[in-house]
Formats: structure tokens, C-alpha cells, sequence
């Protein structure tokens, strides 16, 4: 039951995302900086409190994919909510959003992931796996890479335009930091045993502020995006490589599917 719940918030969590993105893609059009400002409150605060309610009650491999909904919705409304970009939906747009929602369904309905109590030492253990650290080195460097060219206008306006959609999706799928805070939060409040000692240790708080300042970084480089580029465009970028790292953060780092 409590994943179904998660489920649900998934879905309401993709739908704030498309709501907001678009409130941030409009304030450049109507010059109302109170939009963007509304838009950049719901990304920032709204919608990832949703998420991570929905990561605290599911497994990350399973709500990662919902992430669908938000391209979905996008695809459907954009044309109309931000006619002035001229978006037109073409058949390859049709099919890319098909192909991401079966992907997504299919994960969420097939992928079955026992849920267990994460204590402080069981982070620690997968955070610190010669995979674990291998991941968040390419991510960095990758990263690194991306800003540097970019810095230095050395990518043209559609090669930008997929930098910035993919490293912001890229930043803001690291859910695993959240997931292990919550859940050594949910052990200290349920008093099940399982964060016995955690708040003794700098592990929590380390995660509490990488949960915090990961995607927050991820959500500035998404409004840069969001201003100069097309709503279908970025916003499907965005959540495709949200996706990706979310479910290769969960499988690599926390090992959910094993």
C-alpha cells in the first residue's frame, strides 16, 4: 500500500514539474518576474518535497521512471501554454513520448524491489563500493567537462541547449542522497533501531546537504534552459537524462536491484 501511495506522489510530483517549468519558461515571455519566481518555488520546494515523500515510501527504481508523466504532460500542454515558441508535436515527438511512458509503466509495474531498513552503517557500505565511488567520479568529471565548454562558448545553440538539459537532469536524478537521509530520518522517528547512533556521525548530515544543494544546482542550470529553449524541447531532454541517473543511481549505488 505504501508504495502505491509513493506511486501516486510520483505522478503528482511530475505534474507540479511540468506546471512550474512552464511558469518559468512563460515569466520570459510576459516579463512578470513573479511568475518565474512562483514557477522557481514550486521546483525548488513544492514539487521536491512531493518527490521525496514518494522516494521515502517506494523504492528509487520505481518512481524514478514516473518522471514520464512530466514529458507527457509537457508535450500535451506546451503547444498551447507557451503557443508563442511555435511548437508543433510532430510523429517523432508522439513516438518518443510513447516510448518513454511504456518504459516507465513497465518499471513501475514489473520491477519488484523489496523495501528494507537502511541503517547508517548499510549507507556508508554502499556509498563507499569501489562502484558507488566510480559513478559519482564519472558524473563529476562529466560535469566538469560540460561546464568548461560552456564557460567558454564553445558549444553552438543546440549542442548548449543539450548540455544544459542533460547535465540539470543529470544533477537533479541523484535522488540516492535523499533516499538514504529519509531513510535514516524514518528510522529515528519510527524508532525502529535502524538509525541506532546515525546523528553521531557526519554521514547524515553530509546527505541531508547533498540532498539539498545537488538538485538545487541542477534546478538553476534547468531555468537557463527553460529561458532560451523550447518547453518540448528542454523539458523532454531533462527528464530523459533525470531518469537515466536516477534509476542508474538507484541500481549502482544503492544496489536496489540486486
Amino acid at each position: 500500500m505504501l508504495v502505491v501511495l509513493g506511486v501516486v506522489l510520483g505522478v503528482v510530483s511530475a505534474i507540479l514539474g511540468t506546471a512550474s517549468k512552464q511558469m518559468i519558461a512563460a515569466s520570459e515571455h510576459y516579463e512578470r518576474p513573479s511568475l518565474s519566481f512562483l514557477g522557481f518555488f514550486l521546483n525548488i520546494a513544492v514539487g521536491p518535497l512531493v518527490n521525496m515523500m514518494a522516494y521515502a515510501l517506494a523504492p528509487q527504481v520505481v518512481i524514478a521512471p514516473l518522471s514520464c508523466v512530466d514529458v507527457v504532460v509537457n508535450a500535451l500542454t506546451a503547444p498551447k501554454t507557451l503557443w508563442w515558441q511555435g511548437e508543433i508535436l510532430t510523429k517523432a515527438h508522439w513516438f518518443g513520448v510513447l516510448c518513454v511512458t511504456l518504459g516507465a509503466v513497465g518499471t513501475s509495474l514489473f520491477v519488484q524491489v523489496p523495501e528494507k531498513e537502511w541503517s547508517v552503517y548499510d549507507i556508508e557500505e554502499h556509498l563507499l563500493r569501489p562502484a558507488s565511488i566510480v559513478f559519482v567520479a564519472v558524473e563529476l568529471a562529466a560535469l566538469v567537462v560540460v561546464l568548461v565548454l560552456m564557460c567558454r562558448k564553445m558549444l553552438g545553440a543546440t549542442a548548449r541547449g543539450l548540455a544544459l538539459g542533460c547535465t540539470s537532469g543529470a544533477l537533479m536524478g541523484n535522488m540516492f542522497f535523499a533516499k538514504a537521509f529519509l531513510s535514516i530520518v524514518e528510522g529515528s522517528i519510527d524508532g525502529s533501531g535502524a538509525a541506532d547512533g546515525a546523528w553521531r556521525r557526519a554521514t547524515p548530515y553530509l546527505l541531508g546537504a547533498c540532498a539539498v544543494l545537488v538538485p538545487l544546482s541542477g534546478q538553476f542550470l534547468m531555468k537557463a534552459g527553460l529561458e532560451g529553449y523550447k518547453g518540448v524541447y528542454m523539458v523532454t531532454i531533462f527528464q530523459g537524462a533525470h531518469i537515466a541517473v536516477a534509476c542508474l543511481s538507484g541500481a549502482v549505488v544503492l544496489q536496489e536491484l540486486k
